[in-house]
């Protein structure tokens, strides 16, 4: 009975699986290698340009084996022309990739899908760049990056120079709670648009702003963002934006439409540039808590906090009315514009109702404004240890 033993060693030897790496040149090698890719397993792009680069990266991983794109050296896989990128699987990694002086006629340069029906989940785009990826027209409407699916997380990226129509960064909300994560990442530079369609990051649509997305937007840097009046525009329900700053950038943190926002931990300094702006806060349950503001001009819309009235019956792309909102522990230092209660745009009779400000350290000359005393009145808020220090 030896062999028992050595049957009883051979039972115990654990099987490993290594993971294999493809190096790929061209996105046809690419289209050959995901045939062979397994969980764990990476394709290897070759350093260089690759122009005109239609690369579809469907696969599916498994949780703690995804199955990964990425550069041979970051930042020297270089995409340009007309090229982009889909992602559409589950457990998928990209990473170290740079987008640069391209464009497209239309949709997106990099979406979290491979089609309509099959979207993108668990996935995770990294270490990325897309810069000055424009067209000469500056009115055609593209996107840099559009999240679709559950559950993926964008960070680590740069995104900078956009110059045209189209917000950046999108998450298209669904029917089911979307729950991506984008941080860590540096949002650049990008010009006055002069025109809607110039926000930065936009969670959501009109269309769907009363479904839930739960999308997490933290730790990321927002630099000289001046598209327009709304940096980044909630469109949705039960987000979380925290822990972000907002350097010199002409517009503001907009809870536009959905309900049940939390605005926490954020740091908007200005230096004095010219319409400089906070956070506006429309529609219900919102909460802004523990911001700092810093030296904004902006006025009105760009308020340093701004809550907005609403509009009687408001169809979803209106302003509906701010009812119990939580302004607290936040701290405004050297803004035009401290605290604008009942800002009201076409039509919007309906004041602020049920909120709640209190804890809020304001160092200010011109201190508090209420466009119209009687609105003020009504809404009635709970003030609570205002501290206003004595500037003589």
């Amino acid at each position: 009975m030896k062999w028992l033993p050595m049957l009883a060693m051979a039972v115990c030897v654990p099987s490993f699986v290594v993971a294999a790496e493809f190096p790929v040149s061209n996105p046809a090698e690419l289209v050959i290698a995901l045939k062979r890719a397994r969980p764990a397993d990476s394709l290897v792009m070759a350093d260089g340009t690759w122009k005109d680069a239609e690369i579809v990266f469907a696969a599916n991983g498994v949780a703690g084996k995804p199955v990964t794109l990425r550069a041979k050296t970051p930042g020297k896989v270089v995409l340009t022309g007309q090229s982009r990128l889909r992602i559409g699987g589950s457990h998928l990694v990209v990473d170290g990739l740079c987008f640069k002086d391209g464009c497209i006629k239309s949709g997106s340069v990099i979406e979290f899908r491979r089609d309509s029906k099959t979207f993108a989940s668990q996935c995770r785009l990294t270490n990325c760049a897309i810069t000055d990826y424009n067209p000469a027209e500056r009115g055609l409407d593209y996107k840099w990056c559009s999240l679709y699916g559950q559950s993926n997380r964008v960070d680590h990226c740069y995104f900078a120079g956009k110059t045209h129509l189209g917000t950046t960064l999108v998450v298209w909300v669904g029917d089911q709670p979307d729950c991506h994560r984008i941080d860590h990442n540096h949002f650049g530079p990008r010009p006055p648009l002069g025109e809607n369609g110039g926000e930065t990051v936009r969670v959501g649509t009109s269309e769907v702003s009363m479904n839930v997305s739960r999308t997490i937007v933290e730790d990321n840097l927002f630099e000289r963002c001046n598209g327009e009046a709304e940096i980044v525009s909630n469109k949705s329900c039960e987000n979380i934006y925290r822990r972000n700053t907002f350097l010199e950038c002409a517009g503001a943190l907009t809870l536009r439409q959905g309900k049940r926002c939390e605005v926490s931990g954020n740091v908007f300094i200005g230096n004095g540039k010219k319409n400089t702006g906070g956070v506006r806060v429309i529609c219900e349950d919102h909460r802004v808590v523990g911001n700092r503001f810093y030296d904004l001009t902006g006025k009105d819309a760009r308020a340093a906090l701004c809550l907005m009235n609403g509009i009687p019956d408001s169809p979803l792309h209106g302003y509906f009315q701010v009812k119990r909102a939580l302004i607290t522990s936040n701290t405004v230092v050297r803004c035009a514009q401290d605290i604008l209660i009942g800002y009201a745009g076409k039509g919007a009779t309906l004041p602020p109702v049920d909120c709640v400000i209190t804890n809020n350290v304001i160092t200010a000359e011109l201190g508090l404004k209420a466009p119209d005393t009687a609105a003020v009145k009504d809404v009635g808020p709970a003030w609570r240890k205002m501290e206003l220090p004595d500037r003589r």
